[in-house]
């Protein structure tokens, strides 16, 4: 969660420096890629929340053993959020984006660091694997595919 609330404020961040820097007459908020990278930074961070909101209902409902899915989806989504929206926020940014004026680089030394402390992604990514259900049916007796003319 605290990574969320992180990413949270980096989304701030971005759209006040945006609104007040220029580059070519135009503030950086008029453009429709800086716009495309707050609107998909937003996108993600709610989607991240919602994960972390299932993983809490699911723990407070039936326990941690209905959850171990959950949390390794957030092991992966979480960290990979934070880099991607820090990754964003440093673009808006430019060169103060990496100084230690802004929180922006310790966030994406953060989220790096959560990917590998927390494990690696690929050991997450197998455990989630192993937990997807196999269909009661093979292709051949799909109820999804059309039959092929005879």
């Amino acid at each position: 969660m605290r990574s969320i609330g992180l990413c949270e404020l980096l989304i701030e961040l971005m759209m006040a420096r945006a609104a007040e820097r220029s580059a070519f007459g135009r503030t950086v908020i008029q453009y429709d890629t800086v716009q495309r990278w707050i609107a998909e930074s937003r996108v993600e961070l709610e989607q991240a929340r919602l994960l972390a909101y299932r993983c809490a209902w699911r723990l407070d409902q039936a326990g941690h053993h209905s959850a171990w899915r959950d949390v390794s989806l957030i092991k992966v989504a979480v960290p990979a959020m934070l880099q991607k929206i820090a990754d964003r926020a440093i673009q808006v940014f430019g060169a103060m984006g990496g100084s230690d004026d802004t929180p922006i680089h310790q966030a994406l030394a953060w989220g790096r660091l959560l990917r590998i402390g927390d494990g690696p992604d690929e050991v997450h990514l197998r455990q989630i694997f192993r937990m997807e259900p196999m269909p009661d049916w093979s292709i051949a007796n799909s109820p999804y595919l059309a039959a092929h003319p005879a």
